[in-house]
Formats: C-alpha cells, structure tokens, sequence
C-alpha cells in the first residue's frame, strides 16, 4: 500500500513538472511572436538567454519518466502515460528552440529598418 502511494505520488510530481515545462514554452512561443514586431532587444535577450532553463528541464523530466519506469514497472495506463510524457517532452523542448531560433533571426533582421505587415500573423500563433 505504501509503495502504491510513493508511485501516485511521484506519477502527479512528475505531472506537474510537465505542466510547469508545457507553461514555459507557451510563454516562450508567444514571447517569440511578440518580439517579431517590436524587436525589444530586453526580450531578444531574455529569450536567447532562458532556452537553458527548458532543456534542463526536459532532462530532468525524461529522467524522471525513465527512473519510474524502471523502479515501478507500471502497466497499462500509467505505462501510456509515462510515454506520452516522454514524447510530448521532447516536441515541447523543441519547440521551445524553434522560438528562441526565432528570436536569433529577429535578433539579425533587427539591425534593418522594420516591414509594415498589413496582415495580422499573431492568430496564427
């Protein structure tokens, strides 16, 4: 019964670590949209600069999936869960480089006089 407790216990921990993972690169992508327009070099550098925080992260949450499958051994759907958070782990952290790739590149096009968009991308975001 205890042991049962400790695998919930960790099983939400390890949840909520995603959760927290999925927030950041959210904020990351809407970050990096943002700074398309105004090309705020405080947010260029906050972007570049923070990408360490996510892939730590990733790390230490495929780690985590990793150490409970081998101490647990989960079945059915705590198995599919743990794969599914292994999976959508590794998408997140990419996407989060996508945005911070983003920035590098506005970062580069910063220097050049800014384009006019007449149409509004941001929904696309």
């Amino acid at each position: 019964m205890v042991y049962q407790l400790s695998f919930q216990r960790e099983i939400e921990r390890l949840k909520s670590r995603f959760m927290v993972l999925g927030g950041l690169v959210e904020d990351r992508v809407r970050k990096a949209c943002a700074v398309i327009l105004s090309r705020d070099p405080d947010l260029l550098a906050e972007i570049i600069g923070s990408d360490w925080e996510i892939d730590e992260m990733e790390i230490e949450i495929e780690e985590e999936c990793l150490k409970i499958l081998a101490l647990h051994q989960p079945v059915a759907r705590d198995l599919r869960l743990l794969i599914t958070i292994i999976k959508i782990n590794n998408e997140l952290e990419r996407i989060a480089d996508i945005a911070v790739n983003i920035a590098k590149r506005v970062q580069t096009i910063s220097k050049d006089p800014a384009l006019d968009f007449s149409i509004d991308y941001r929904p696309m975001a």
